[in-house]
């Protein structure tokens, strides 16, 4: 079935049947299905969904990989993230990272090897 075959309409409709909406349990439109179908109009405003962007140094001279990672930090508005993305375990980094933002930068070891090593880096908001 190609997907120009395919309607989000019908396909929501047989949701609804697997999930028991019916005129007892409230149906979509009263709530009772549980699919947030009644949480407000299709027109209203959407959260906008960020994707963290990628920092891939893998092709980068050893010797540049971290004034790079630690300018793109610096470049990083607060309450963003990056993904670092590097040939072997970055191990220093973090530790370079904390004495330069102390506390500012929170680290999580996305893929740990064999091949490719991903950290994502994100600036902490700022609290006034």
């Amino acid at each position: 079935m190609a997907a120009d075959d395919v309607s989000l309409a019908t396909l929501l409709d047989g949701m609804h049947d697997l999930l028991g909406s019916s005129e007892t349990s409230g149906g979509c439109g009263g709530g009772g299905c549980g699919c947030g179908g009644d949480q407000g109009p299709a027109d209203a405003p959407a959260a906008m969904l960020s994707i963290d962007p990628r920092l891939d140094v893998r092709l980068l001279p050893h010797g540049r990989r971290h004034a790079r990672v630690l300018a793109a930090l610096d470049a990083l508005p607060a309450g963003r993230a990056l993904v670092l993305v590097a040939p072997h375990a970055p191990r220093p980094l973090p530790a370079e990272v904390e004495a330069r933002y102390r506390g500012g930068v929170t680290t999580e070891w996305l893929r740990d090897g064999p091949d490719v090593w991903q950290i994502r880096l994100s600036r902490e908001p700022v609290t006034v």
